[in-house]
């Protein structure tokens, strides 16, 4: 009883360690700043809308085209976008910023942690709201929250065999970023052998209204470019950020423009072999079961596929990584999910964190320009940190950095004297593109260890 007693304690201290960690690191996360090369591109929808009427919306495939402007989502996110910066422009800079995170991933982020509360309790919750990768998008600013919002709600509602409803929020979320209509075909599987013929057309007839509705109003008004923008440029861009395949553009840069195309077509090959199998190897799972009786293979399915293609895909946007986070919490046991917390805890920093700042950060230092893949061309390190992070963050700081004045020459009062005046860094700039490669190919391996361990855990869930 005692030893039982002490284990409980020490559970209920990290618990509440935990808790003050969250709440820290959400405030942070959404104070110190944000991604600002994607704000950059997106304030260009609002200054269209703003230009030409919300009516210029139906054209904005047209109306903003690359290199001034560029639009590679579906509608749903111009939309949202759209509106969400309209209520928050009557504001100023900084309370703007605090209302766009928190109504494009705080709140829907708060949703999730209130679902996964009511399915699985407390403890759950709180891991989902002090994750790495959720935190990762409250301080980048993307609209990857609300993606994953809308894939658990559309995974609970077909293992409720509310099929319209899970029609519509997986269409919803395929109209924010269209890969993740990849997980359309596993939830047709999952109809055809645990309902039947008739809950697959009911599903696939809602997607193709809700889509339909969404994004024709767009095509037929700009066909081409609706095309171009949403298609061609993704198949077409150089391989970045995380994925294997960003290595031969670290190396290359400029260069990599003739090698590109192979390498698109070879991920491309790559994820659909496996893709397939892994429907396959869905398909047996659920024929063997012969009954409903198990409402954890789609889950964990559903994370497979979705880490599969964050790892094989061209664009390795660790971003990604928050779509399975809150299905993955709210249907697999608490020994998983807690693997599942530490692993992509590590890979948030090592992918992330220093992948961002050495992507960034020495560049800057050695006021070198920084080569952004997706747009083939070199921008400004140091402008992109300016812009990014909050000025009066590093203002209020600015007493703290004068303990340190032995290592710098003047004081630190914004985001680009932190970068510049920090000796260090620019001997980073020696070793740049060895530590992001490094950076690189650690993520891929974590990733690989949660996709193999996700892969075993699924004889533990089958009935």
């Amino acid at each position: 009883m005692r030893l039982g007693a002490s284990f409980n304690l020490i559970d209920r201290m990290s618990y509440k360690w935990l808790k003050v960690f969250a709440i820290a690191a959400n405030i942070c996360a959404l104070l110190l700043g944000w991604n600002y090369y994607d704000v950059m591109w997106w304030s260009q929808w609002y200054r269209i809308a703003e230009v030409y009427g919300l009516n210029a919306l139906l054209n904005i495939y047209k109306l903003c085209l690359p290199p001034d402007c560029k639009v590679p989502y579906p509608p749903l996110a111009v939309i949202s976008f759209v509106l969400i910066y309209a209520l928050a422009s009557i504001f100023p800079p900084l309370i703007k910023m605090v209302i766009l995170k928190s109504l494009i991933v705080f709140l829907p982020g708060l949703a999730v942690y209130f679902i996964i509360k009511k399915l699985r309790g407390s403890e759950e919750a709180l891991l989902w709201i002090s994750s790495w990768p959720f935190l990762q998008i409250l301080f980048a600013f993307q609209f990857d929250v609300m993606i994953s919002l809308f894939i658990l709600l559309s995974t609970i509602a077909i293992l409720k065999n509310r099929i319209g409803y899970a029609a519509f929020y997986l269409s919803l979320a395929t109209m924010m970023k269209h890969v993740v209509g990849i997980l359309i075909p596993l939830h047709l599987i999952f109809l055809r052998i645990a309902r039947g013929w008739k809950d697959v057309a009911k599903y696939l007839t809602v997607c193709v209204v809700t889509i339909g509705a969404i994004a024709l109003p767009f095509f037929v008004s700009t066909p081409k470019e609706f095309l171009n923008q949403l298609i061609l440029f993704h198949s077409t861009r150089a391989p970045q950020d995380l994925s294997l395949w960003a290595i031969a553009t670290i190396l290359l840069e400029n260069q990599v423009e003739e090698v590109k195309q192979i390498v698109g077509n070879l991920w491309a090959l790559f994820f659909i072999v496996i893709y397939m199998l892994i429907l396959y190897t869905f398909w047996n799972q659920l024929k063997s079961q012969g009954s409903l009786s198990n409402q954890t293979l789609l889950p964990i399915f559903t994370s497979i596929i979705l880490l599969v293609f964050i790892s094989l895909n061209k664009v390795g946007n660790l971003n990604y990584i928050v779509w399975f986070i809150p299905t993955a919490l709210a249907f697999l046991n608490k020994t998983h999910t807690r693997t599942i917390y530490r692993l992509t805890f590590v890979l948030g920093i090592v992918g992330g964190l220093v992948y961002t700042f050495m992507l960034l950060v020495p560049p800057a230092a050695a006021e070198a320009s920084v080569f952004i893949a997706e747009d083939q061309a070199c921008w400004n390190a140091r402008a992109i940190i300016a812009q990014s992070l909050n000025p009066y963050i590093f203002s209020l700081l600015s007493p703290l950095f004068t303990l340190y004045t032995a290592y710098i020459s003047k004081p630190i009062s914004t985001p680009t004297d932190f970068v510049a005046e920090i000796k260090v860094f620019k001997l980073l700039f020696i070793l740049r593109s060895h530590i992001i490669v490094s950076a690189i190919m650690f993520s891929q391996v974590l990733l690989m260890v949660i996709i193999t361990s996700m892969i075993k855990w699924v004889k533990e869930y089958v009935t």
